[in-house]
C-alpha cells in the first residue's frame, strides 16, 4: 500500500501561518532594534563619562566585550555604569573596596579582572599603591611628604 499525505492548506491556514510569521519576525526585529538602541547607549557612557582614565579604562573594555553580551550581562554593566566615576575608579583600581552588590557583579568582575590584569601588565611594581591604599595624587607628593627633614617645610632646599 501506498499513502499520499496531502500537504496543501486552506488559504485560511495559509494566512494564519503567514501572519504568525510575519508577527513572529516583527516581535525578533523590535527585540533586536532594543538591544541595539541599548547596546549603543552603554557603549557611549562608558567611553563618555568625563573622566579621562575611566573613558579608556571602561570604554575600551566596553567596546571589546559588549557586542557578545547577553541582554542579563548588558543589564548587570548598566549598573556599572550608574556608579559615580570617583568611586568606580576607585573600586577598580583597588585603591577601596567595593560594595557587596558591585562585587557580586558578573559585569563589574569582568571589568575590574581586566583593569587589574592591565595595571599589572603595564605599570612597574614600585609604582603601584598598595591595595587598599589611595593612589598619589601629584608627580612629587611622595616627595612632600616624605624626604623634607623635620622641621622643614617640603619642597624648600636647605642651604
Amino acid at each position: 500500500k501506498h499513502y499520499t499525505v496531502n500537504l496543501s492548506c486552506s488559504s485560511w491556514q495559509a494566512a494564519r501561518l503567514a501572519t504568525t510569521d510575519t508577527s513572529a519576525a516583527a516581535a525578533a526585529a523590535a527585540e533586536q532594534a532594543e538591544r541595539n538602541k541599548l547596546v549603543n547607549k552603554l557603549l557611549y557612557r562608558s567611553k563618555q563619562r568625563g573622566f579621562l582614565e575611566l573613558d579608556l579604562l571602561v570604554g575600551l573594555w566596553a567596546e571589546q566585550h559588549i557586542p557578545q553580551m547577553d541582554t542579563r550581562m548588558l543589564q548587570q554593566f548598566s549598573m556599572v555604569l550608574k556608579q559615580e566615576n570617583p568611586e568606580l575608579f576607585k573600586w577598580l583600581t583597588g585603591q577601596q573596596q567595593a560594595p557587596q552588590e558591585m562585587q557580586q557583579n558578573p559585569a563589574f568582575q569582568a571589568l575590574s579582572n581586566h583593569v587589574a590584569e592591565q595595571l599589572a601588565a603595564n605599570s612597574p611594581q614600585e609604582a603601584q599603591a598598595a591595595g587598599g591604599k589611595e593612589w598619589l595624587r601629584g608627580w612629587d607628593d611622595y616627595n612632600k611628604s616624605s624626604s623634607s627633614a623635620p622641621g622643614q617645610a617640603a619642597g624648600t632646599a636647605t642651604a
